[in-house]
């Protein structure tokens, strides 16, 4: 690809996917709409990959705080960043987006891609793109220093899909060259009802809340934090989700077949393979619970898998407990200022409604 790539988010993720392009041969634009993470990057000159234990610097092409000038001449723009900026860098890239340009949220989280449609529309923006999100981000990494993030595992396939849905294999021709983990999902529907977050970070961050506040050393977020108890609760949740996802016609698999497809794990349960996978042992707990496992997983993620269960005629009680519960605890009202019904634009449509809008882009 001789047109550069737009990466969005210079956090873990950004870092990481910038680096790892670089390293390909990409000529990486990397943006962050806040300086301060993208401070040490420029006085490094790049970012230090840590990849299978061996650590190269990466160039980049470009470091910016301005959207519209890291992608005005990028075919790819890979949006890096908490699914709660989505609407913000949205409304920062509509007057410079171009058609026949990509957008992919990485990842999504649930409703991702129709609520950046949804944004640039508003905003006036009326190019023919495409927008696609991941079912999930395809590292398990860290940003281990100012100019330095370490990649601990590669998840083994991500699930892609598009906003309208008949434009994925072309999404996937141009990201094969650098990913070609990435696999065709039916519909930004399937992706979004695919949502591993919602599942695997607010639960056990509310069941630790005690543990995050009170024990100044921290914990191993995944192999301490999820007992077996909490394992459980995760476990009701997933089925609630498949449930949901069920009523809508599409597939997803449980996040137990998740860990055997992403990762090199085993274990007959959700919690034995969650305590096998190395590429969760090192991964440590927020030290606040004022951390995106709950200001991001919950509206953004378990908020409108509830409005869909909703419009479905699906009972979710334990996802809609976990979003009082953290509401009660945050002092907000997540579902309201989430990704609800009325916020994607699906307010008062039917289930196939919803189904036929993921998939046709048409009311």
């Amino acid at each position: 690809m001789n047109k550069p790539v737009a990466v969005i988010g210079a956090g873990n993720g950004g870092c990481a996917i910038s680096a790892y392009l670089s390293s390909q041969g990409a000529k990486v634009n990397l943006c962050d709409l806040f300086p301060q993470y993208l401070k040490d990057l420029e006085e490094n000159g790049g970012i230090e990959l840590t990849l299978e234990g061996v650590t190269t610097h990466q160039t980049l092409n470009m470091l910016t705080t301005n959207v519209p000038a890291a992608i005005v001449d990028a075919k790819l723009i890979m949006v890096v960043t908490p699914s709660f900026t989505h609407k913000m860098i949205a409304k920062a890239a509509a007057a410079a987006l171009k058609d026949d340009q990509i957008v992919v949220l990485n990842p999504g989280r649930t409703g991702g891609a129709l609520e950046f449609l949804n944004t640039i529309r508003e905003e006036g923006c009326h190019a023919k793109i495409i927008i696609a999100e991941t079912q999930t981000l395809i590292y398990s990494c860290r940003r281990t220093g100012g100019a330095a993030v370490e990649i601990y595992g590669t998840k083994k396939e991500v699930d892609l899909g598009t906003f309208p849905a008949n434009r994925t294999q072309e999404v996937l021709d141009v990201l094969h060259p650098y990913y070609p983990q990435f696999a065709p999902a039916k519909n930004c529907l399937q992706t979004s009802l695919s949502n591993i977050g919602a599942l695997f970070h607010p639960t056990p961050v509310l069941l630790n809340v005690g543990r995050i506040e009170n024990d100044e050393r921290g914990y191993r977020y995944y192999v301490d934090g999820i007992t077996p108890s909490v394992a459980k609760l995760v476990h009701q949740i997933d089925l609630e989700r498949q449930a949901v996802a069920n009523a809508y016609h599409t597939p997803v698999i449980s996040a137990e077949e998740w860990l055997k497809q992403s990762y090199e794990t085993y274990g007959d349960s959700l919690y034995e393979l969650i305590q096998h996978n190395e590429a969760y042992f090192d991964i440590m707990a927020p030290h606040s619970i004022d951390a995106r496992y709950i200001t991001e997983d919950v509206p953004m993620s378990l908020v409108p898998i509830s409005e869909l269960g909703h419009i479905a005629g699906v009972p979710v009680p334990n996802i809609d407990a976990v979003i009082a519960l953290t509401s009660t605890l945050f002092g907000k009202d997540f579902r309201a200022e989430g990704r609800c019904a009325k916020n994607l634009g699906i307010e008062g449509m039917t289930r196939d409604q919803v189904a036929h809008f993921f998939e046709t882009g048409e009311k």
